[in-house]
């Protein structure tokens, strides 16, 4: 009879389970979509920003953008829950949705890999797929380790200028999970040492640094002056200049880091990307 009784509870629990019904969800920017993306749960998003790739964007409602949200579209749209993030969204807007009895769930700012993860396993826990997080971010630590074994061969690491804009000249510091990117990948952030996220620097730093290696953003044209002024360095003459593509920066997920970390060995050590 318990075993009966047993058999029937599990039963109803996995019933009740399979038959929830998805959730409609709004997100407040890229990094909150990409990260849903990473879940599979793109079906389940019904409105999201101007700035989302096309391809997510299809069939979805437009709610305005990052900085500027319309609020009465949300309302609208009547969702279950509304996603933002501290890295990206104004507080403002996050509470105006509360007061008018939209769930929400606003996401952490980001300084480690570590941050983009406990943010993954929140939107897990929240959108009942916890597990599904998990593993995705177990996988993901044993390509990290992969890469760590191969940069422990490296007798030198390379130093590394990392471009986020050129007018002006932007760069990362220490807590940033770019600066982390660099490291993991055997190099050294010439501006590792500043206790800044992003901040601007002179060319006449950067040459007296003389990176080996030197990164930018696609969403930024090329500076063939900037190039020109940067010959005498070690990247320059050694053709060791390489773009990314922003998204995996400016909207990061555990993969893309990880994909980011890979990446990146490539270009500081064999070449190629």
């Amino acid at each position: 009879m318990k075993k009966l009784l047993g058999f029937l509870i599990l039963v109803l629990f996995l019933v009740s389970y399979t038959s929830a019904e998805p959730l409609r969800i709004v997100s407040l920017g890229p990094y909150v979509t990409e990260n849903l993306h990473l879940l599979g749960v793109d079906d389940q998003i019904i409105g999201l920003t101007i700035h989302d790739r096309e391809e997510i964007k299809k069939g979805k409602e437009i709610i305005g953008t990052l900085l500027e949200p319309n609020i009465e579209k949300i309302v609208s749209l009547e969702p279950d829950i509304v996603i933002g993030s501290k890295e990206g969204n104004r507080a403002e807007h996050i509470e105006k949705l509360k007061k008018l009895g939209i769930k929400t769930l606003t996401l952490d700012q980001l300084y480690t890999f570590e941050d983009i993860c406990k943010n993954f396993i929140t939107l897990g826990k929240t959108l009942n797929c916890q597990d599904k997080a998990e593993k995705i971010i177990e996988d993901l630590k044993k390509r990290l380790k992969n890469i760590e074994k191969l940069t422990g061969k490296q007798k030198q690491k390379k130093k590394v200028f990392f471009i986020l804009g050129f007018k002006p000249l932007f760069t990362t510091g220490k807590n940033t999970y770019i600066n982390e990117a660099i490291q993991d990948a055997g190099g050294m952030n010439i501006f590792g040492n500043i206790n800044k996220k992003w901040f601007s620097v002179s060319i006449e730093d950067v040459i007296r640094k003389n990176p080996d290696v030197i990164i930018f953003l696609t969403m930024e044209e090329e500076q063939t002056l900037l190039w020109e002024r940067l010959k005498d360095a070690e990247a320059v003459k050694n053709k060791k200049i390489f773009s990314i593509e922003p998204t995996v920066i400016g909207s990061p997920t555990p993969l893309s880091f990880v994909e980011t970390v890979e990446n990146l060995y490539k270009m500081f050590y064999l070449n190629s990307y």
